[in-house]
């Protein structure tokens, strides 16, 4: 996570990056406001933001950065190998769960802190084929991520970077 009050140089890479995260984060939003109706389409999509997403994501702490990447990596290869597609799509919807805990910390913004529930009881929705959970969560889990992205478009993009010399590798 960023310190913005640290404005550094932003090369070409790290300017691409953040414009992607934030986009990410948005496509994410979107998709999460069809997933209940249109959820083949929609899980595929968020596999592929989740993958953006945490790809490209500005997090000191290896571990924490590890741990989502770890998450949407498994996301798309289940995805690919055809097996249990819910599972897929529950790994990235973890992935946004633990992004959108992490611009809670950015932000101090509590009702992002929900996210993770939300986005958990949409799952737990489509697993247990109850649709009118699967429609409220994908609006909540929307409408959350919207609140995320939109957070993230209003500020200048070196608050994404922070101090360079403090990410670990």
């Amino acid at each position: 996570m960023a310190d913005p009050q640290i404005k550094c140089q932003l090369d070409a890479i790290d300017k691409l990056t953040v414009i992607l995260y934030r986009s990410a984060l948005t496509a994410g939003s979107g998709l999460m406001s069809v997933a209940a109706w249109e959820n083949d389409f929609a899980a595929t999509g968020l596999i592929m933001a989740a993958l953006i997403a945490t790809t490209t994501v500005h997090i000191y702490d290896k571990r924490f950065r590890w741990l989502i990447l770890g998450s949407a990596l498994f996301a798309a290869l289940w995805q690919l190998s055809g097996l249990w597609a819910p599972l897929g799509l529950g790994a990235a919807l973890f992935a946004f769960s633990a992004l959108a805990v992490k611009e809670y910390y950015c932000f101090k913004l509590k009702v992002l802190l929900i996210t993770p529930l939300v986005l958990a009881g949409f799952w737990a929705g489509l697993v247990l084929s109850i649709p009118q959970l699967m429609i409220a969560c994908s609006m909540a889990g929307a409408i959350l991520l919207a609140v995320a992205a939109f957070s993230k478009w209003r500020m200048p993009l070196h608050y994404d970077i922070g101090d360079k010399s403090r990410y670990e590798v």
